[in-house]
């Protein structure tokens, strides 16, 4: 089979450097015609992930370095990698490398990542819309956490909405309190703690009346055992 990923190689080596035998990614860089070729007939034995992994991992190295111009190139190429490739451990890396890129094209890759088949992506996008912010991230993660059908993807989508000082992100969490999960609950209130800047303790009554835009009355006040054993 002839893969797609011999392009990506090639492309990286024109597009982005200039004496591709001296730049920084050896994998890409050695990639001569006759070497793709030998590369295009192994692969019919035996596929080529650890060689992948380390280009997708070696642009995400780069990625402060890239021009807009070649941002955009590759996040045309890790979106590709989304839609056809079949390793989820592939999809995972190239979200990872997404997320260091800042043009807005950048954002229909990882708007894919949100709905991926694998529980691993779909963790790895909720990092990035974290990192990201904004409201179309916030909206994500909000959307995520109250549908994912996997427990670690809701919990990484309520983890990275405490970086969210937004009411959307307080009511999300605040439905979050109200499963019957213990680790889903606790992470709400941490996200909830941190997003909002307030403390009430593990009162979820409270905390559900904060996410609702109520008074829920003064905040926890820690015990001086409490407060002594935060020292430690």
């Amino acid at each position: 089979m002839r893969w797609w990923w011999h392009g990506l190689s090639t492309a990286f080596c024109l597009s982005t450097f200039v004496g591709c035998a001296d730049g920084p990614i050896p994998y890409m860089m050695a990639m001569n015609p006759s070497m793709r070729r030998q590369w295009e007939a192994d692969e019919a034995y035996q596929p080529t992930l650890h060689r992948q992994l380390a280009e997708v991992e070696a642009l995400r190295a780069q990625a402060p370095r890239l021009s807009e111009e070649q941002q955009r190139h590759w996040s045309g190429e890790l979106t590709h990698i989304l839609q056809s490739h079949a390793n989820p451990l592939l999809r995972a890396a190239s979200v990872d490398t997404l997320a260091e890129l800042t043009v807005p094209e950048s954002n229909e890759g990882l708007r894919l990542a949100m709905k991926d088949a694998d529980a691993t992506v779909r963790i790895a996008a909720c990092r990035a819309w974290g990192s990201r912010g904004g409201q179309q991230g916030l909206e994500l993660l909000a959307d995520v956490l109250g549908s994912d059908t996997e427990m670690d993807v809701r919990l990484a989508a309520a983890r990275e909405l405490g970086r969210f000082a937004d009411p959307v992100a307080y009511q999300a969490l605040g439905l979050a309190l109200q499963t019957d999960n213990a680790a889903l609950q606790y992470r709400a209130v941490e996200s909830l703690k941190a997003a909002s800047g307030r403390n009430y303790g593990n009162d979820f009554r409270a905390w559900q009346e904060f996410a609702e835009g109520k008074d829920p009355g003064p905040e926890y006040t820690p015990s001086l055992a409490e407060r002594v054993k935060q020292l430690f």
